[in-house]
């Protein structure tokens, strides 16, 4: 028999209390002034949701449970997904908003508890614009992590014209990579944008237009510590071209981009609040 102690708290559950809660707040506060300042409004999805309306109804990280008609019912695992099904088909007849945004955590298996801020621009395929919001929440908390900007649409044909999986680019074998296609190692070297200027010319001409709305994107955007990673690759559910995330050491506490749903390009990002509290604490205490 396991005893669990009255003081215990599942594993992956969230605990914030005094400094930490009041940073989480202060978090939380500026970010949805900002966000309320570029045209967003709140929303706020139930915790519950059908199994049928979940992405993936099969994924073993979904917690499930019945109601009292037996209908399978899941905690919320993604809010992004919640928004665009919620707004389109339930309030597609009450509003005409599509810029959202939302402070609540999502759950997976066994007894995760994460904590985002999100904010989703349904119908519109505008990354820069997104971007620009993501870059002046960090700047509003006094934070610079490093900015990565990507599209997933390089790797996808990558993999297509060349002899590699896509599951090499997803787990980054540099040596399968540069021993591949000339052009692989061209694309791997891409840090900045004389690099991304460079290999534009000498890639094979599917890959092109790729690489120019990867410029296209870095224009105009004033940030000290951006990188280019033209072959960066994360399995995600719905991203399907252009990819931002940002970091810090091996923390993510942003990442986002243009995807598809419901036949719907939109594009957003979400913040991950839990991995930002943890870095300004530390941050603070070191």
């Amino acid at each position: 028999m396991v005893v669990i102690l009255e003081h215990e708290i599942p594993q992956g559950s969230q605990l914030y209390f005094g400094k930490s809660a009041r940073l989480k707040r202060r978090i939380e506060e500026r970010a949805s002034q900002i966000l309320y300042t570029a045209g967003f409004e709140e929303i706020i999805t139930p915790s519950f949701s059908f199994l049928e309306h979940q992405r993936d109804t099969s994924s073993r990280e979904v917690l499930r449970l019945s109601n009292e008609k037996n209908h399978q019912i899941a905690l919320r695992n993604d809010t992004t997904l919640d928004v665009v099904r919620i707004i389109t088909k339930r309030l597609g007849r009450s509003t005409e908003h599509r810029r959202w945004f939302y402070i609540q955590p999502v759950f997976s298996y066994p007894t995760n508890e994460i904590h985002q801020i999100g904010a989703e621009s349904l119908g519109e395929a505008d990354a820069k614009s997104m971007l620009k919001v993501a870059i002046e929440i960090f700047r509003s908390l006094e934070l610079e992590p490093i900015l990565q900007l990507s599209n997933m649409r390089i790797p996808l044909l990558c993999a297509e014209h060349s002899r590699l999986g896509l599951e090499v680019f997803a787990k980054m074998q540099v040596e399968k990579i540069m021993a591949s296609e000339e052009y692989l190692g061209e694309l791997l070297q891409i840090k900045n944008a004389q690099d991304l200027q460079r290999a534009t010319s000498k890639v094979p001409s599917f890959l092109k237009e790729e690489l120019e709305k990867l410029r296209a994107l870095a224009e105009g955007i004033e940030y000290p510590r951006f990188v280019f990673a033209p072959l960066y690759y994360a399995p995600m559910d719905y991203y399907n071209g252009i990819f931002f995330r940002m970091f810090e050491g091996n923390s993510t506490l942003l990442s986002g981009g243009i995807y598809e749903m419901d036949e719907l390009q939109s594009c957003g990002f979400g913040l991950y609040t839990d991995q930002l509290i943890e870095k300004i604490l530390r941050h603070n205490e070191g």
